[in-house]
């Protein structure tokens, strides 16, 4: 996926204890269900049970539910419908939603009819029907979210029921599908307790003893409101006259809450009253996240014990590890962190930014330094996670938490400017990497003349080789190889000497960039020994500091030296040495490994093993799309031309290509560009069997032909065919002449060039 799908959001809540049934609304909603309307809104304000009921009634449906609860930051269109297709992925056996993410990917934005259609699609032909939940839908003010949910309402299929939970009601056509009795409401009339439930409510989960005068009386100043009968309950828990406090509770929910959410806290131990003040900033609750906000361990069973005291505690998973505040009661202890604890806000989130950021978070962690907000502090997580994500192939995560940042700070901030160039390499956008290298540099300098950054500080090497490999990578892209070698052959000695004061963990990644960047230099002088020497150092240092992304770039480029150098036995142990890695399951699910996938089945398709090349084909084809890769997407699709053309399938091989064109004019990258060239000049011919050539070839030529290309000497030919020697190397002479050659590596570049194997 796009980015780090935060899981929480995607768990339906916990039933809380001592709950209080309520068959008569839960029949409500199977009825709505089971009558086919496409749309269950609950709209209420906050404290009336929405979620509690839904939480009741999906007990029975637990395993066709897909939840997602949202929160201000879902109203980047990006960021919900990545969600949407996630909580959708929690029921689906097989992928789901592939084509959509794909679309949803495009960096020029995407089509909203074309993404949904596709997703619609998906979603009508799955084999079991699903109770879609969004709660909290009031957060969403985007107006191309709205839009995207009104057509899916006008065209969802059988296999989805919609359930918007939601404090407002949503911009969206409800008199219409009220008009055709396709929605099912509930309103806070619904929802509110009636006296008798009031009484169950109070006496029996919250062990009071009233009479039902007082409960009617505390009913009817409440309006039935759930909340404020569970603050009114907790208030009175211990009070020796509880009929002298409910003839003095009075006024609005506004002052009801605030009155009895100071009664509760007030009534709370110092230290309990601290801890839920304090971790009232976590979206999300676990004891050492809470533990280390509050700056205490001795909190090991407080959410558990406040989750049976009904204070306001929601357990988000079945083991209860991770709970979370009721919403309103969060809004509430909010405000009163903001008046008690006001100068300690900055240093709460800082602590939870590094929990989050230790405990493998980083989403969650630049949440809370944004909320600080201290963006140098941003950048420092940024930084220390940013080539974890890139190394993976994470490369939309990486371009999307660079540029959450103030415009000028990536700029300013050399560590940052190196990040984001080395994101705009991957895009093949080179003119840019020039000018964000300019204004980097002189920051740099200047911090090194000033004394901010001396040159004994690691920070200074690790800029300064980076710097140097992007200048070299600039000078190949304006065609000055000569000087990108030269650039890089000079850093080359520096790296090693570098392991004492900074690891070698940094002289690998150090060796990894040089190395493949030499490798892809000679590609661009067209010396394809040395590149293929370069290429071939990259494994051993890009496994070591687990630079996957790197890894499997120069696989893939590796193996097409190799097969262009007719070592096609070399290009094939090339890719299935790497994807060995794959069989780890930390490892497994890399999208960067798709790459080596398909380039693997290239191989296989020179080779002529073409069942084994579709097969791996479609995997890498498969992860490119779940992922979103859309670079890793167009290059899977020409190679499948190119399979698909050697098989004489030229329609099938033509639409492939055509689907790598459409994604090359969305992500403009100059090697795709370069690679979908070469594409089309092969597909030019009608079939690989029909040659342009002023004398074809005879079928012998072409097999012998194919063993050249698959790396076979004149004897192997001889013995794989039944000839003489003689007759291999006639055959031989005859093809260089048709071939208009003189030595093998030509004939395997024009035979590659033609089609012909």
């Amino acid at each position: 996926m796009p980015f780090s799908i935060l899981s929480t959001k995607l768990f339906i809540p916990s039933i809380p204890p001592n709950v209080i049934n309520r068959p008569h609304l839960v029949e409500r909603l199977s009825t709505g269900l089971t009558a086919g309307r496409i749309l269950t809104l609950i709209s209420a304000p906050p404290g009336y049970g929405k979620t509690t009921l839904l939480s009741e009634w999906l007990v029975s449906h637990r395993e066709h539910t897909a939840w997602l609860g949202l929160d201000e930051q879902d109203n980047n269109v990006i960021r919900f419908w990545t969600y949407f297709v996630a909580a959708l992925q929690t029921l689906t056996k097989n992928p789901f939603g592939q084509e959509a993410l794909q679309i949803l990917e495009s960096p020029q934005g995407f089509d909203l009819v074309q993404f949904l259609t596709s997703l619609i699609n998906d979603a009508a032909a799955l084999d079991q029907a699903i109770i879609f939940v969004l709660e909290d839908y009031h957060v969403i003010s985007n107006k191309e979210i709205h839009e995207g949910i009104t057509f899916l309402l006008d065209h969802l299929p059988n296999t989805l029921h919609l359930v918007i939970v939601t404090r407002a009601d949503p911009p969206l056509p409800i008199n219409r599908l009220r008009g055709r009795g396709q929605i099912t409401e509930f309103r806070a009339s619904d929802l509110r307790f009636s006296t008798k439930e009031a009484m169950a409510f109070l006496n029996d989960s919250m062990n009071l003893s009233l009479t039902e005068m007082d409960v009617q009386v505390l009913e009817k100043r409440t309006e039935g409101w759930i909340v404020g009968l569970q603050l009114a309950a907790l208030s009175m828990q211990g009070d020796t006259d509880a009929h002298k406090f409910i003839q003095a509770f009075t006024g609005s929910h506004h002052y009801i809450l605030g009155y009895l959410a100071d009664e509760v806290l007030q009534n709370q131990p110092e230290d309990l009253r601290s801890f839920l003040l304090k971790t009232s900033i976590l979206k999300s609750m676990c004891v050492p996240l809470c533990n280390a906000v509050v700056g205490n361990s001795e909190n090991m069973d407080v959410l558990e014990k406040l989750y049976r005291s009904n204070l306001f505690v929601v357990p988000m998973d079945r083991e209860h590890y991770w709970f979370r505040y009721h919403h309103l009661f969060a809004e509430l202890l909010l405000s009163r962190l903001h008046r008690t604890y006001v100068d300690e806000i900055p240093i709460l989130h800082r602590r939870a930014a590094l929990w989050y950021q230790d405990n493998n978070y980083p989403e969650s962690a630049l949440n809370h330094a944004f909320a600080i907000p201290d963006f140098s502090f941003a950048t420092n997580i940024i930084v220390n996670n940013w080539r974890k994500i890139y190394h993976k192939g994470q490369l939309h995560t990486a371009v999307q938490w660079l540029e959450s940042l103030p415009s000028d700070f990536i700029r300013q901030t050399p560590p940052l400017g190196v990040a984001y160039c080395w994101t705009l390499f991957v895009r093949g956008n080179y003119d840019r990497i020039a000018t964000y290298l300019d204004d980097i540099t002189f920051v740099f300098e200047e911090m090194v003349t000033s004394g901010m950054l001396p040159k004994e500080h690691p920070e200074y090497n690790i800029i300064l080789h980076q710097v140097i490999l992007l200048r070299a990578v600039v000078l190949r892209h304006r065609g000055d190889v000569t000087s990108a070698v030269r650039n890089i052959e000079q850093l080359l000695p520096t790296i090693s000497d570098l392991q004492q004061t900074l690891g070698q963990a940094y002289v690998d990644m150090g060796l990894t960039a040089c190395y493949s960047q030499m490798g892809y230099t000679y590609v661009a002088a067209n010396d394809l020994s040395k590149a293929s020497d370069y290429l071939s150092r990259v494994s051993l240092h890009a496994r070591r500091c687990e630079n996957f992304f790197a890894l499997a770039h120069t696989t893939m480029e590796w193996a097409r030296i190799s097969i262009l150098q007719g070592q096609i036995e070399q290009a094939e142990t090339i890719c299935r040495h790497e994807l060995k890695l794959t069989e780890k399951p930390a490892y497994a699910d890399f999208p960067a490994f798709c790459l080596i996938r398909l380039a693997l089945a290239d191989v296989l398709r020179v080779k002529g093993s073409w069942d084994e090349a579709e097969s791996l084909l479609q995997q890498g084809l498969e992860t490119a799309r779940k992922t979103g890769h859309r670079y890793y997407l167009a290059q899977g699709y020409l190679i499948a031309a190119n399979l698909h053309h050697v098989q004489g399938d030229l329609i099938q091989a033509q639409d492939d290509l055509q689907q790598a064109v459409r994604i090359a004019e969305s992500i403009q990258n100059r090697f795709l560009n370069d690679a979908i060239s070469l594409t089309k000049e092969r597909l030019e011919k009608k079939s690989p069997k029909v040659q342009n050539l002023i004398e074809p070839l005879s079928e012998r030529e072409l097999e012998v032909l194919k063993l050249i290309c698959l790396g076979k000497s004149n004897q192997e030919i001889a013995d794989e065919l039944f000839i003489a020697l003689d007759t291999v190397k006639r055959h031989t002479n005859n093809l260089y002449g048709k071939l208009g050659v003189r030595r093998r590596a030509q004939a395997m570049n024009e035979a590659q060039r033609l089609g012909l194997v």
